[in-house]
């Protein structure tokens, strides 16, 4: 029990010279709390035996006080060094009441009944119950005043009260012990024979453990427990509690468990801070044997570094006359080096010796320096030795009459400061001269060093506006849509790329864009650092414009050849290397980059029919100089021919080698269809014609055959003509791919028959947009032309009472759509005898026979009492588009 509780861990125990200074660190606090059950639970499992009773062994109780002395006593005198070493009040009040614990152990062992003699050394039977009592009943009050004293010093000079401390603590035991033997028989009796007095053993108990307990309370709330000392010192009175209350508040007699037991309590309460003290100790002395070996070791590196350190040192010690001035300097140490400067040991010399005419400026120095504690640097040729030396003069630490003079060869560093000073002249007059600006800044603030007068001109800025400054006013003349990319161009550089970049800057006068060229890299020290970033930049703003401009005439160029659709090409006869453009791939049938552009690529995709023509084209212009130009015809992978006129010419050497070829062509394919398609339509309109030429002279043979006299002839001559030129007109306004449909045909001419208020005697019913074939369209017109002559002549559109419904429908026959067309007049007068022969003319044969004949239709004429009925059925174009509701329309 004596070494774990006052275990604690090196760090802690290492933090601090005194143990009244080391904090409890969280291993400290529960081996502490360990330690507090541990005593808790043991004091809870004897405590019901505690008033069990045991042999009786008088000499127990001086071997407890015995031992008790000697570790309180040993205590005292540690916490005494702890005292004597922080100064502070508190730990003189702890050694006090260890001192006071050890003196009265010590009488309580020698007063104890029947230990050493029948009966006692001093005093009565009472006596050593009362010491008993004053020993634990005052040692609290020793904690209390510790924990009241706080961390409070004395100063060195201050008034020395343990002198006073300790001998009161030995008087103060020796009048207590002397009281009690003179007032033995007065006192009140707490023990008959070995058996205690209950009443009053358990108020004076009582009393006593109350100080204890009030003393362990003040020690938390002043302390708080957060050294380690006051962390065990807790402990140590958790012990003396629980001795207190087993030794003396629950038993009735002497040599009962308790009583025993208790001490035990007791002696572990003494060694707990016993054997912190000692632990601390112990990590003390190793912290010494460590020190010890450390300053050797430190020695022996001083040495090493004093031997074969590059500077040369001297340790001198000034002389002084009888009046206190400095006349010399005595040398006491040098090294190796110094002695290789010097070429001789002067080691024991003094400075009049080694140079009987040094300058008397060195004792100044010196006196300077051991007056006021400064150092001093100069610099000094030595003509003895052809050397120049730089010295620095100090006073050693702690002796007031020792300095140390160090001082090194810097003949080397001058010449190559002085190189440097011509290499940086050098540098300056080349950048004072440079029209491109040339800047350095530091790699790692990237604060300007350095820039040329160039920058002034080029960017209308002071130099001494941005050297010195940060990143951040160079970024602020830096284009605000340029600047995180000069940011990210800055950072490339320090991880160690070289990079070239073209940014925007504001003229500081003027606020104009600029274009700089720039180029950043990075500069390393001798370690192969990047320490800096060097940078020249010129001013591109002219370049940048023409490049502009020469960019905006390429993109006309390129936008003018893609909107004409102008394939190009451009044959290096020297390489072999072929360019094409887009076009040119998609005229021979290629995806653009499908293949590596070639004369072999090209010839595979003329038409075989064109090859042999088309290279030996080629050759002829290479030969003669002459242009190449040919309609060439490609053959696609799909099968398909295209047609392109290509013309190009050759450039020749100064030998007249021919060294390249360029060229262009255009496709021509759809001019060739539209040329092939013309020739189609003039040959269709030359058919047409000659078919229209034959219709007209049908129309008048029939007509003039008809009709009874000239002017009969002229005016139904003239009708019949109308109608078919109103056909004529609508087939020649229509659009590619349209046909003409039948209402459309139907109201045209009813409206050339009748007039706006004649819409109110007829009905139109079926469905609208049924196209018709472009043959049909004429004989059908003509058809509902004579249909309505008649109607308005002789049929319901003349009489009053008529009326004429008119409907159709498509239908399909045979998978074909088919036309169906009801006429009926209703409501006619019946004929006249100058009527007889209606509806025996030109139109009844064009229905019933021509019709049928041409197209195929089905007919049906009829002329009832009602009027005129007619059927019409003949097929139509499949790319009808019905409507799919009626149609029910008047004029």
């Amino acid at each position: 029990m004596t070494v774990h509780p006052v275990a604690t861990s090196t760090s802690g125990a290492e933090a601090s010279s005194f143990l009244g200074m080391v904090l409890a660190d969280r291993g400290d606090r529960r081996r502490a709390a360990c330690v507090a059950v541990v005593l808790l639970l043991a004091f809870a499992a004897t405590a019901p035996f505690a008033g069990r009773a045991l042999p009786a062994v008088p000499t127990f109780v001086p071997a407890y006080d015995a031992a008790v002395m000697v570790l309180a006593s040993i205590a005292a005198l540690m916490l005494h060094a702890q005292y004597r070493d922080l100064h502070q009040r508190s730990f003189l009040w702890l050694a006090c009441g260890y001192l006071y614990g050890a003196l009265f152990a010590l009488l309580h062992g020698l007063s104890f009944p029947d230990a050493f003699v029948s009966g006692s050394l001093f005093g009565d039977s009472q006596t050593t119950v009362w010491l008993w009592i004053f020993w634990h009943g005052a040692s609290p009050l020793f904690v209390i005043a510790y924990a009241l004293a706080g961390t409070g010093r004395w100063r060195n000079g201050g008034w020395p009260l343990h002198r006073v401390a300790y001998p009161a603590v030995v008087l103060s035991v020796v009048l207590i012990a002397l009281a009690l033997v003179r007032l033995d028989d007065r006192l009140p009796q707490l023990l008959v024979s070995v058996q205690y007095r209950p009443l009053m053993t358990r108020m004076i108990g009582t009393a006593v453990w109350t100080v204890h307990l009030i003393a362990i309370a003040l020690l938390i709330w002043r302390t708080r427990l957060r050294r380690l000392l006051d962390l065990w010192l807790c402990v140590t009175l958790l012990a003396a509690v629980i001795e207190l209350a087993l030794s003396g508040m629950m038993i009735s007699a002497r040599y009962q468990l308790g009583f025993y037991i208790g001490r035990v309590y007791g002696l572990v309460g003494t060694l707990v801070m016993l054997g912190l003290l000692l632990r601390h100790a112990l990590l003390l002395q190793g912290r010494l044997v460590r020190a010890a070996s450390a300053l050797h070791d430190s020695e022996r590196r001083y040495r090493d570094l004093f031997d074969s350190m590059g500077e040369a040192f001297y340790i001198g010690e000034v002389v002084k006359d009888e009046e206190g001035r400095i006349v010399d300097l005595q040398f006491l140490q040098e090294n190796p080096m110094a002695r290789r400067y010097i070429g001789r040991d002067i080691a024991g010399r003094r400075l009049s010796e080694v140079v009987p005419d040094f300058d008397q400026e060195w004792l100044d120095i010196v006196e300077q320096v051991i007056r006021t504690g400064k150092e001093r640097s100069l610099e000094r040729p030595s003509a003895r030795v052809q050397r120049y030396f730089r010295y620095r003069v100090f006073r050693l630490k702690g002796r007031q009459k020792q300095v140390g003079i160090l001082f090194q060869d810097i003949k080397p560093r001058r010449d190559a400061e002085l190189a440097l000073r011509d290499s940086e002249e050098r540098f300056r007059q080349f950048g004072q001269a440079a029209s491109s600006v040339l800047w350095i800044r530091n790699a790692d603030t990237l604060e300007l060093e350095y820039v040329s007068a160039a920058f002034e001109t080029i960017c209308g800025r002071r130099c001494d506006a941005v050297v010195g400054s940060g990143f951040d006013a160079w970024l602020a003349m830096v284009h605000p849509d340029d600047r995180e990319a000069v940011r990210r161009a800055v950072r490339r550089v320090q991880q160690g790329e070289r990079v070239e970049q073209e940014y925007r800057i504001l003229h500081g006068e003027t606020g104009d864009e600029l274009w700089l060229l720039g180029t950043e890299f990075p500069m390393r020290d001798d370690d192969c650092r990047i320490n800096r970033i060097g940078g020249i930049a010129q001013d591109a703003t002219l370049l940048k414009k023409a490049q502009f401009r020469l960019s905006e005439s390429e993109e006309r160029l390129r936008s003018a050849i893609e909107v004409g659709r102008l394939a190009t090409w451009d044959w290096n006869l020297t390489t072999g290397e072929v360019a094409w453009s887009d076009e040119h791939y998609r005229i021979e049938g290629y995806l653009p980059g499908e293949v590596v552009p070639s004369y072999e690529a090209w010839v595979a995709r003329v038409h075989p029919d064109d090859r042999e023509t088309s290279e030996a084209a080629v050759r002829q212009a290479m030969l003669t100089g002459g242009e190449y130009a040919r309609e060439v015809r490609f053959l696609h992978p799909d099968g398909s021919v295209h047609w392109a006129n290509a013309r190009g010419r050759f450039f020749y050497d100064a030998a007249g080698r021919p060294v390249r070829m360029v060229g262009s062509m255009i496709d021509t394919t759809l001019r060739r269809e539209y040329e092939d398609a013309q020739r189609v339509l003039v040959a269709e309109l030359q058919h047409r014609t000659r078919n229209l030429i034959a219709v007209v002279r049908s129309i008048s043979d029939r007509t003039l055959r008809e009709s009874a006299d000239m002017a009969q002839f002229a005016t139904v001559f003239s009708e019949r003509l109308g109608s078919l030129a109103r056909v004529q007109g609508l087939l020649s306004r229509l659009k590619e791919g349209q046909r003409v449909t039948f209402d459309e045909l139907l109201r045209m001419e009813l409206a050339a028959h009748l007039d706006a208020q004649d819409g109110s005697r007829f009905t139109l019913s079926g469905p609208d947009g049924v196209t018709l074939r472009s043959s049909s369209v004429q004989p059908l017109a003509l058809a509902i032309h004579e249909l309505i002559t008649n109607a308005v002549k002789y049929g319901a559109l003349r009489d009053p009472a008529g009326y004429l419904r008119i409907a159709w429908s498509v239908q399909d026959e045979d998978g074909r759509p088919w036309l169906h067309v009801d006429w009926r007049e209703t409501g006619v007068v019946p004929p006249a005898a100058c009527d007889v022969e209606r509806g025996s003319g030109a139109g009844r044969e064009l229905i019933e026979r021509a019709l049928p004949y041409q197209f195929g239709a089905r007919t049906t004429y009829e002329l009832t009492d009602a009027g005129v009925h007619c059927t019409i059925a003949m097929p139509i174009s499949r790319r009808e588009m019905a409507s799919p509701h009626g149609h029910d329309a008047r004029l």
